[in-house]
């Protein structure tokens, strides 16, 4: 099992040379095509208040909620990607950028303080995600939302690769030993994806283990098809509520 100080390691060095100049909104879309874009679509459906994101990336999502919400919080486990945040909203009051481990130093904030929470592509890399459900659990508001995106284990193409024998990986190629460039080895196998989930199973650890009293699934993506049957052709995209 990874241990964190490596998996912050891994975090860091990839993210280093991001070119944090280019960063644009996310584009608001009635038909959203990739998981940013979803993220930005649930999160609008919440009528203002406060906006938590974790694993905030390198803040696309915030720049186009922020006028949406009254007070934005972005955390990131990685330090390189927080002095790139704090950069990029140094000045803006709105915008809270903050550096956290949730798994090993909780959420620095009161019970039911948040209307909206979300991370995208975010759970797959926890060690205990039934411990960070739980926080984000405690933070969020009676009525308040969390919106989850992950990757779709029973997405059809991952089910072929598994009829045909090959591990289905969701971050790299290779069965999970090369990045997406084609040669480049992963430094962490699948680029430190150690959780695989379905709709379903997402929705059942969230309710049963968690606490959230329903989940909602949507699907999203270039296929029509996304949207009828998100088990099937969707990689996952869960708005669980308190």
């Amino acid at each position: 099992m990874p241990t964190p100080a490596r998996l912050v390691a891994h975090y860091d060095t990839k993210y280093q040379n991001a070119n944090f100049a280019q960063v644009v909104p996310v584009p608001v879309l009635a038909s959203p095509r990739n998981r940013t874009q979803m993220l930005v679509n649930m999160a609008l459906e919440t009528d203002g208040g406060s906006y938590l994101e974790i694993g905030a990336g390198d803040g696309s999502t915030l720049l186009a909620l922020k006028h949406h919400y009254d007070r934005l919080v972005g955390a990131d486990l990685s330090a390189v990607r927080i002095q790139q945040l704090q950069l990029l909203f140094r000045n803006d009051p709105h915008v809270l950028t903050l550096q956290n481990n949730i798994e090993i130093d909780g959420l620095p904030f009161s019970d039911n303080e948040f209307d909206c929470a979300a991370m995208a592509d975010v759970i797959e890399h926890f060690i205990d995600p039934i411990g960070a459900l739980r926080e984000l659990h405690r933070v969020l508001k009676r009525g308040g939302r969390l919106i989850v995106l992950t990757p779709n284990i029973a997405k059809w193409t991952r089910r072929l690769k598994l009829m045909a024998g090959y591990f289905p990986s969701t971050a790299s190629l290779q069965e999970g030993l090369v990045c997406y460039d084609g040669h480049t080895p992963t430094d962490l196998h699948d680029e430190g994806h150690l959780h695989y989930f379905t709709y379903r199973s997402l929705s059942r650890l969230s309710i049963e283990r968690a606490g959230f009293s329903r989940a909602e699934n949507r699907g999203y993506g270039t296929l029509i098809l996304g949207k009828l049957w998100p088990q099937m052709f969707s990689d996952l995209c869960t708005v669980l509520h308190k």
